[in-house]
Order: structure tokens, then sequence, then C-alpha cells
């Protein structure tokens, strides 16, 4: 973002509450193929791990920004009020799934076939809520609608390195929007698969995604935090 024009965010952190930070890391070690102690971090994102229940600390994703003053400066006349809990790192108060901080280099490490993060889904009971939070404030691109059952909606939002869905109708009215989960993209899914269930990870069966053409698993660790999908 800039103070001149919309910008969409780039790569983001997420923060992941966990009442156990040590057994966290190690699932997100397993997960991401990583030796014990190197970042969390793929080709857009990186996993930081907070200690707390999710209740009490929600799970948050700060996007990233390369002008963090003009883009904070832009959020709030854009009525988000924010927190700045360190230097060139902000939370939202009044929501507390989302948050920006100031990009920087990462350090990716290679080997792992997990490369990125394909899309995050957030949760929510205010339709409009939603689209003013991702589409008018953070400057996202609102793509997509579409109806599931029940009253229950998908919105697609485009952001430069990955997609953010939100489910819309679960929850209580007036609830706020809460991060859910996270869709992990792999290079060789049957070799993450393989990888994953060799090590005494939990897993689902292989299926087929709901995009055409695409194999998906769950990754059914609760040490990860947040429901964890795997899609090719």
């Amino acid at each position: 973002m800039s103070s001149g024009q919309t910008r969409p965010p780039v790569s983001p952190v997420l923060v992941v509450a966990s009442e156990d930070v040590d057994a966290s890391r190690r699932a997100y070690e397993l997960l991401l193929g990583v030796d014990a102690g190197a970042p969390l971090t793929v080709d857009n994102a990186t996993i930081e791990l907070r200690g707390g229940t999710s209740e009490k600390a929600p799970h948050r994703a700060l996007f990233g920004t390369e002008d963090f003053a003009a883009t904070t400066r832009l959020l709030r006349r854009r009525g988000l009020a924010l927190t700045e809990t360190s230097a060139g790192r902000a939370e939202a108060d009044a929501e507390p799934s989302v948050g920006v901080i100031e990009a920087g280099e990462s350090a990716v490490v290679p080997g792992s076939e997990l490369t990125s993060v394909d899309h995050l889904v957030f949760n929510s009971a205010d339709r409009d809520g939603a689209v003013a939070l991702f589409g008018a404030t953070l400057g996202m691109d609102f793509r997509l609608e579409q109806s599931i059952h029940d009253g229950i909606h998908q919105l697609f939002f485009r952001a430069p390195t990955m997609v953010v869905e939100v489910v819309v109708g679960q929850g209580d009215p007036g609830s706020v929007t809460t991060l859910w989960g996270v869709a992990w993209k792999s290079a060789d899914i049957d070799r993450t698969h393989l990888r994953l269930v060799a090590a005494d990870v939990p897993v689902s069966e292989m299926r087929t995604g709901r995009k055409a053409g695409t194999r998906v698993f769950s990754v059914r660790d609760h040490a990860l935090g947040l429901p964890t999908l795997v899609i090719d």
C-alpha cells in the first residue's frame, strides 16, 4: 500500500496461538520438512508461534507492506484502529485476525516440496463487514462470491502472493472475523503425503480437490493450531 493508492498486502506473517509452543514448532518443522530450529518460512509466508489459546490470543495474519508508515496511516484513515506492538508491526484492535508488518528479507529453507501458502481461510458472520475489511480497507481484489449450502457463502479475495477465502454465515451475528485455516501448496503432493505418513503425522487419505484437476489431503495434527490442507 501507499498513501496515494490502494495497494494489496504482500507476503504475510501468520501468528499462530499455541498452548504448547514447543510441540507446535515440532509439528510445523515436520509439516514443512525443515530441520529443528530452522525458520518456518516458505516462498510467500512465515509462521510465528505465540503462547496462549486462540480465544485469548487469536490467530492473526500480519500482511506485509513495503511502506509501513504510509500503510498504517492509510488504514487508520479508512477507520481501522491499529496498535503498534513493536517497530514495523501493528495489530488491528477491533479485528483480531489481521494486522500489518513491515516486509523484510525472509530466510526460505530449501529442500521441502511445500513451497508456499495457497490460500488462507477466515470465518466471518458478516458478509458486508468481510468485504469492507479485506476489500475496501486492506485493498485486496474481491474476485468471487459463491453459495455453498444453508446460507453459507464463500468470498474470494486476491492478494499478490495468495488467495484469501472468507467463509460467511458461520458464528454468532456480530462476532469478529477469525483466521480459521491454511492451505499449503506442494510441488509433489505424493512425496509430501508419504513423508508425513512416515513421520507418523496424522493425515487423511488423498482426495480430489474442489478445484478441477487438483488433489488434496488434510493434516490432522492439533499442534498446528489451525485446520491444515495440502493441495497440489
